[in-house]
């Protein structure tokens, strides 16, 4: 046995029992503990890569929503602008049409007024 173990007087301060079952289970604890640290890192970096593959999904299903969403977007504005493009071309056909229905009325009086005026010179007409 080691110097250091025993005092000066002789009498061992550590039991052979105690000191035959450092023996046996101090390697094996040893290992015990390298394995555990193996197997933490093992575990650590699984998980790490677990949440990366997570976010790498939930990123694609952002992404995928992200760009229905600007479709969606897209397609509302052309038909925004396609309305407005039909708002103001009935507008000009309603302010045209309006125009002509106009001129007809203005037409429709006069001639009213100038068969009102060629009766009253000729007569009454009879049968």
């Amino acid at each position: 046995m080691a110097r250091w173990l025993n005092p000066p007087n002789g009498e061992p301060m550590i039991s052979s029992e105690l000191e035959r079952a450092a023996l046996w289970w101090g390697p094996g604890i040893v290992l015990l503990i390298l394995f555990g640290y193996g197997f933490l890192r093992l575990a650590h970096y699984w998980v790490e890569k677990m949440m990366e593959f997570k976010k790498f999904q939930m990123e694609g299903a952002f992404g995928m929503a992200r760009q229905y969403v600007e479709q969606f977007l897209g397609t509302q504005r052309a038909q925004a602008e396609a309305l407005t493009r039909l708002a103001g071309s009935v507008e000009q056909k309603d302010s045209h049409d309006s125009f002509e229905h106009q001129e007809i009325l203005i037409s429709l009086k006069a001639l009213n007024q100038d068969v009102a005026m060629i009766c009253r010179r000729n007569g009454p007409a009879g049968p």
